[in-house]
């Protein structure tokens, strides 16, 4: 794994943030039913172009429990490294059907980033947290561009949320490029949508009605560089 992905001060400091905060206080039995709080650290290449986009998920404490229990084989109440590896790679798997949950585009058209071939899992105070970079599949010029970055899960599954313009990080990107973190206000046909799917069990799907509220309540990281 590369050093460059190593940020376990951070997100350790984050994790206990998002404890304070109580974000994870939420119904178990309710969409949704993972809760993930975000940092994203966009990476350009010196001379122009966005290389990399990298993301750190901390999952909520009662998931990671889950996790914790299915996958320490050998019972001894610690994750081993290849225990944590593993759990890396199955939360991958689940993803990749979705993107990772990690969407891109440039002024409204969609960047396609090839999956992660690097990631990285670990354990602070009680949260699995999960480091990954993906790259752009074609070279991505940052100037003029209008990047706007969504993590959410589709089915609603897993909410994810950036909570804060401190919970993004910008390295080798022209000295223009500026991020914000923004959050689309709750209208009554997502309120209504909240509630529908509110009661729904683990087995049941979001019933589809035209409109991806999923990605309209997701918060969005947006990178401007005139």
């Amino acid at each position: 794994m590369s050093a460059s992905l190593d940020v376990r001060g951070r997100i350790g400091l984050s994790a206990a943030m998002f404890l304070a905060a109580g974000l994870f206080a939420a119904p178990v039995m309710a969409h949704p039913h993972v809760f993930v709080s975000a940092s994203v650290h966009l990476v350009g290449d010196g001379e122009g172009d966005l290389s990399a986009v990298r993301t750190a998920w901390v999952f909520d404490e009662m998931f990671s429990s889950a996790l914790i229990m299915d996958f320490d084989d050998n019972a001894n109440d610690v994750l081993e490294p290849e225990e944590l590896a593993t759990i890396g790679q199955t939360i991958l798997g689940s993803a990749k059907d979705y993107q990772f949950f990690t969407f891109l585009k440039d002024n409204g058209r969609t960047v396609a980033l090839e999956a992660p071939d690097k990631f990285r899992t670990v354990l602070e105070e009680g949260h699995l947290i999960l480091l990954m970079e993906m790259i752009p599949q074609d070279p991505l010029a940052l100037a003029k561009s209008d990047l706007t970055l969504s993590i959410y899960d589709p089915t609603y599954y897993v909410s994810f949320e950036v909570s804060g313009d401190d919970h993004v990080q910008m390295t080798d990107l022209p000295g223009a490029c500026h991020a914000s973190v923004a959050s689309e206000p709750v209208t009554d046909g997502a309120t209504t949508w909240l509630n529908q799917i509110a009661g729904l069990s683990k087995s049941q799907s979001i019933p589809a009605d035209g409109v991806n509220y999923a990605e309209l309540l997701s918060t969005k990281v947006n990178i401007a560089c005139p």
